[in-house]
């Protein structure tokens, strides 16, 4: 390692007066910790002393340690600095200790610096992806314009491209054409002598493409698949195309792209979306039934969410920031920014009222707040061969292996 890369770390935060705090990236004016019944999220809880949704449970499934993350925590309610907002504990204004991305970057670099000490490659990799791991979760939830989380965004970039590195099949990186600009996205290849099935995955409006590291290895490497992950629009490498009612243009670009890729069957390609992702999967089955032989959609928010004012005025802080920074928009006026959002739902575009040939696979939570058991049944429905999974047990570790497998197994059977 040259002594630039080593000390990346330290000359990125190194200017960092006078950065806006995450929670008024996309919020004009000051804000006040508005107390409301916290909304149902079964991947993510809104708790009132937090401006981020802490989704501790899925972080630990991700690889971190649990007692970890709550010292952390701990070490940011401790701080006794200024906040954006008395109320959140993770808005402390100066950068150091106590604040949320120089806390995570700080596990972040030791884990780098470990990487570059480690005396086998399997042990560098293991090192490298908990680095991209801790900066990935500093700079959670990843607002466009935020100086300080877009830095941390690099570092997780780059300390994933070194553990990709060292894979067996070495990660490639791949750049599409689309509208004058290109769409990067990861492929994860296991090793194999012949053309793979591919998945195409994409997460929510707060995670980054690096967040399905865990879902490849465990789930879809030892099945011998493919996956090619790509970010949401507004979000990540996708951030300079803001979301808009085609949720799936760039996922389509990448879609029509397949059969210019060596390693990947492209008779054989399915789609998997978290949350907004789950919108698009739903969206791209209903478009693209000749290029798509499976979807999958996990807790997709395809029309509630978008359609019921009610539903979509309980929404936390963290999920206003970020729907509005995807659109391009502020969340101060909600109103105008539910209005806008009316062209998301699936339901409005009409696409809910055909059906598709492609088999889709609708999971969820029956209580959740995005995706509860209504929508869960309603998204299985666009398709001929469509499946609903509704689970409602705790705890939400049980719950992400039982969605994922079974995810993996519908993908499986129709790749």
């Amino acid at each position: 390692m040259t002594d630039l890369q080593s000390n990346l770390t330290e000359q990125l935060f190194s200017a960092v007066h006078h950065v806006p705090e995450t929670s008024t990236i996309s919020y004009a004016g000051r804000r006040t910790a508005v107390p409301q019944e916290p909304a149902p999220f079964v991947d993510g809880a809104d708790l009132p002393a937090f401006y981020r949704l802490q989704k501790r449970a899925l972080w630990h499934w991700q690889g971190i340690d649990s007692i970890e993350i709550e010292a952390t925590l701990a070490r940011m309610a401790m701080a006794t600095g200024r906040r954006s907002v008395d109320a959140w504990l993770d808005t402390l204004v100066e950068y150091g200790p106590g604040h949320w991305v120089f806390e995570w970057s700080q596990l972040g670099a030791a884990a780098q610096q470990k990487a570059r000490q480690a005396s086998g490659q399997h042990q560098a990799q293991q090192h490298f992806l908990a680095a991209a791991r801790y900066f990935s979760l500093a700079s959670y939830p990843h607002l466009k314009g935020d100086r300080l989380a877009l830095q941390a965004q690099l570092l997780a970039n780059q300390a994933y491209r070194e553990a990709g590195r060292l894979l067996p099949v070495p990660l490639k990186e791949l750049r599409i054409p689309f509208n004058g600009k290109e769409v990067q996205g990861y492929l994860h290849l296991p090793a194999a002598d012949r053309p793979l099935p591919l998945v195409i995955v994409s997460g929510s409006l707060d995670s980054l493409q690096l967040d399905f590291w865990h879902f490849y290895h465990r789930f879809l490497a030892p099945a011998g698949i493919a996956m090619l992950t790509v970010d949401m629009p507004g979000i990540g490498y996708s951030s300079h195309w803001p979301l808009v009612q085609d949720s799936s243009r760039l996922h389509q670009a990448v879609l029509r792209y397949v059969p210019n890729i060596p390693w990947v069957d492209e008779r054989r390609v399915a789609m998997l979306g978290v949350r907004m992702g789950g919108n698009v999967a739903a969206r791209l089955a209903s478009l693209e039934p000749f290029r798509l032989r499976a979807a999958v959609s996990i807790a997709g928010a395809a029309n509630l969410f978008f359609s019921e004012q009610e539903r979509f005025m309980r929404a936390p802080a963290m999920l206003r920031d970020s729907v509005a920074n995807r659109l391009g928009m502020i969340s101060n006026d909600w109103n105008s920014v539910f209005h806008h959002c009316r062209g998301l739902s699936l339901k409005t575009q009409g696409l809910m009222a055909r059906k598709t040939s492609v088999p889709l696979l609708s999971i969820g939570h029956r209580h959740d707040f995005l995706c509860p058991e209504q929508e869960i049944q309603a998204l299985a429905g666009i398709s001929r061969s469509g499946q609903a999974q509704v689970l409602d047990k705790l705890p939400l570790l049980d719950v992400y292996e039982t969605a994922l497998t079974r995810a993996r197994d519908w993908l499986l059977d129709h790749l």
